[in-house]
């Protein structure tokens, strides 16, 4: 049988004693939240939480079984509180360092990884991006703003995938397929605890693409393709004429419209799943699928570990 462990770091101190921990990450999200709980007969031994810990101290939280423990979390410090006689802790990733006002400046046909290097490395000179995404901002003009709301406004235009591990930026165009991640494989009857899923036909499914490019006095230009009043997927691209902007409607269309699961699925801690990787679903029913991650949930306290995961679309 295996037993829980944990490796919880607070700046230099390590947590001894936890009721719960809730890890939530996502791609859809600029910032994953961790939430460490502890009993309320441990306050007793800290006459001042503030000689402990303290808001923005770096936080690390490591989980797993039989000291077989994975990084879970990366973050930092944001709030201390009491609930019920327990001691609760919010945590923020790296988008917790991003509240800092940077450099007023002009930005003219800039790619997203030039745009936010720069901006980054305004607030820690350690932040990278890894970016797969191709895409041209025509104008971002900053003036008296914070890093955080560069990234806002960079999300909100591209509605592209991004989210922090440690200090990297990760941009990946909407549900980016890597070919080289083949998928963590789960069994619905071997290792999945409970499932939500929904298995959809192609032929039930009604997709509607609508692709947008951003013209440089900011007026949209957009097409649509596809069977209106079902799911609107709306996807920005760079070409701004007809030719090409109705090519990668109909390419995305493409990759929506297929027969497949949809909603989530609960397993154990293990195997481990990240937001943003895959899984290869199996199912005695249904044929074997390849589906991105959007977001997966973690929750591990007394009463053991879980791992929710939160499918985008299929990929293969």
């Amino acid at each position: 049988m295996y037993s829980l462990t944990w490796e919880i770091t607070i700046g230099d101190y390590r947590v001894q004693t936890v009721k719960a921990v809730k890890i939530t990450t996502s791609v859809l999200n600029l910032s994953d939240i961790g939430t460490i709980e502890m009993p309320g007969q441990y306050l007793n031994s800290w006459k001042k939480i503030e000689d402990k810990v303290s808001v923005g101290d770096p936080v690390e939280i490591k989980i797993g079984y039989d000291n077989d423990n994975q990084k879970e979390f990366n973050g930092y410090l944001k709030r201390i509180s009491r609930d019920n006689n327990s001691l609760i802790l919010e945590c923020e990733d790296a988008l917790y360092l991003l509240n800092k006002t940077i450099s007023d400046k002009e930005y003219k046909a800039v790619s997203l990884k030039t745009l936010l290097d720069d901006v980054l490395k305004q607030v820690d000179p350690n932040f990278t991006v890894d970016s797969q995404y191709d895409y041209t901002m025509d104008k971002m003009v900053v003036f008296h703003q914070t890093a955080l709301d560069v990234l806002k406004k960079v999300h909100e235009e591209t509605k592209a995938n991004i989210w922090f591990e440690d200090k990297t930026l990760f941009i990946r165009e909407v549900y980016y397929d890597n070919a080289e991640d083949k998928g963590v494989i789960f069994e619905t009857r071997i290792n999945v605890q409970s499932n939500e899923l929904k298995w959809i036909d192609k032929a039930d499914k009604k997709v509607e693409i609508e692709v947008v490019f951003n013209k440089p006095d900011g007026v949209p230009i957009k097409r649509t393709y596809g069977n209106s009043g079902g799911e609107k997927i709306t996807r920005y691209v760079n070409g701004s004429n007809d030719k090409d902007m109705q090519r990668a409607a109909e390419s995305e269309y493409d990759l929506w419209n297929y027969s497949g699961f949809e909603g989530n699925f609960t397993g154990w801690l293990i195997p481990v799943v990240r937001a943003g990787g895959s899984v290869r679903l199996r199912d005695v029913e249904k044929p074997e699928g390849k589906y991105y991650v959007t977001g997966v949930e973690i929750e591990f306290g007394q009463s053991g570990g879980k791992r929710k995961i939160t499918l985008g679309r299929k990929l293969v």
